[in-house]
């Protein structure tokens, strides 16, 4: 993959001119300047780049793949536990296995379009299909965590038994079933599936079932995904429960370590956050998602000076609208100037390294993924800056941080394999993908009954 410019995200913050990657069969051979691999690289196919971005592929730490049908579904104007009681769950309340799959499916496509080549998904419930779900990661190319929903009890931090009967599941059984899909597709896809522990938010897992999770994630080496300190109820359910922040609460469950994704992470003190440091847990920082429910804005900036491995997520249909993690960096990097009124408080570098390398390391793999370096995954995406809206041709890194979106990748490879190839996804039907979409989404709504979306906002 020759031409255009580098960023190979490798901790150096460097631009390579001109240049160029190798990959042989699933490995990145060499990363550099077009002059010094081009003598090692005889005989092999070469893909044109010039005019093109290249970087590593992005890392998507917080995804709810079966909410991709409820995009513009609910109002804009509702905050999360009565956009959750009201409107999502009732929709999700009642999925089958075809819708999940049907969702998983559209949402892959679009991350996919738009670079992203792992994802962290945050849990299935049992309803939506967790085999067929895996079945469509396989077949799609792509890398991702599933994580199997954990909960025993009906609430959201301090309001009690809010949660649908359609949404409810058994503490029993959802040990089972994650021990089952672990053994079943843990490690699978060419080790591109992993299967996780993907607990509710809290005031739906009981404390026992807290701490069977941390001995099952520590017997399964497996990891932990939950929702933290998203909205203020949850602090205050911390606070009368435990006498605590949300440190203090994981950590009286054993639940901080590496391995270990919370989303969100709003209401993190500096205590907090230096006990996140300390022990290597990752924040997933969601901030369109943050935005558009009016949760308020996470201290990335801080977590970042204090160490915190910060990834980033695009979360949810119904709360960003959009699983696109170029525009995700946009929001992100802007989100913080503002909130510290110092535009110098995070860099464009940041929120890369957030979208790449701090995603690989959340998922226990930067050994493997989130850079372009010899030995590791070949997992790359090429940006085409043929575009006005990248014209002209001037600081590469500020062109995709800030003018660029997912609409603007050209080539995606994960495992040296494209998945995408100028613009088209080769492993999936586009357009059957979003035929099948539509007609679930309508297959929802007549399960829920007399809404017409056009009149929701």
């Amino acid at each position: 993959m020759r031409g255009g410019f580098v960023i190979p995200v490798d901790g150096s913050r460097r631009i390579i001119r001109d240049g160029c990657v190798m990959v042989e069969d699933d490995r990145i051979a060499m990363v550099g300047e077009w002059e010094a691999v081009q003598p090692h690289a005889a005989g092999a196919e070469v893909v044109d780049c010039r005019d093109c971005i290249i970087l590593p592929g992005l890392i998507d730490t917080h995804v709810h793949l079966a909410q991709a049908l409820l995009r513009g579904v609910v109002p804009d104007n509702l905050t999360l536990i009565p956009w959750l009681r009201d409107w999502v769950w009732r929709f999700l309340g009642v999925y089958d296995r075809e819708d999940g799959r049907a969702s998983a499916q559209l949402c892959i496509l679009e991350m996919l379009k738009t670079g992203t080549t792992a994802f962290i998904e945050i849990h299935l419930h049992s309803r939506y299909g967790f085999d067929g779900i895996a079945e469509a990661v396989e077949k799609s190319g792509i890398r991702g965590v599933l994580s199997k929903t954990i909960m025993d009890m009906k609430g959201y931090a301090v309001e009690d038994n809010i949660m649908p009967q359609s949404m409810v599941e058994d503490g029993d059984a959802c040990i089972r079933e994650f021990k089952e899909m672990h053994r079943r597709w843990n490690g699978k896809a060419g080790g591109r599936i992993d299967v996780w522990l993907g607990l509710r938010s809290a005031g739906a897992v009981s404390d026992e079932l807290y701490y069977e999770c941390a001995a099952l994630a520590k017997e399964y080496d497996a990891g932990i995904t939950n929702h933290v300190a998203e909205v203020k109820e949850d602090i205050a359910y911390y606070r009368e429960r435990y006498g605590t922040g949300p440190a203090g609460f994981l950590e009286k469950f054993n639940m901080l370590g590496e391995r270990r994704v919370y989303a969100h992470c709003v209401w993190l003190t500096e205590e907090d956050m230096r006990k996140f440091a300390a022990t290597g847990t990752t924040v997933s920082h969601c901030p369109s998602s943050n935005m558009k429910l009016g949760s308020g804005i996470a201290p990335v900036s801080d977590m970042l000076r204090l160490g915190v491995n910060v990834g980033l997520g695009c979360d949810g249909g119904p709360s960003n609208d959009s699983y696109d993690m170029i525009r995700e960096m946009k929001m992100a990097v802007l989100l913080q100037k503002v909130r510290t009124l110092d535009p110098g408080c995070i860099s464009a570098w940041d929120v890369l390294e957030m979208a790449t390398r701090n995603g690989a390391r959340a998922m226990g793999k930067l050994k493997t993924l989130g850079s372009l370096e010899a030995g590791k995954k070949a997992d790359i995406v090429v940006v085409s800056l043929r575009n006005p809206t990248l014209t002209p041709y001037s600081n590469p890194l500020s062109l995709l941080v800030y003018a660029a979106s997912g609409e603007h990748v050209r080539d995606v490879m994960i495992d040296g394999r494209f998945v995408v190839r100028d613009r088209e996804v080769l492993t999936m039907d586009e357009e059957e993908v979003r035929n099948r979409a539509n007609k679930h989404l309508q297959r929802i709504l007549d399960k829920v009954g007399g809404l017409d979306l056009t009149k929701t906002i």
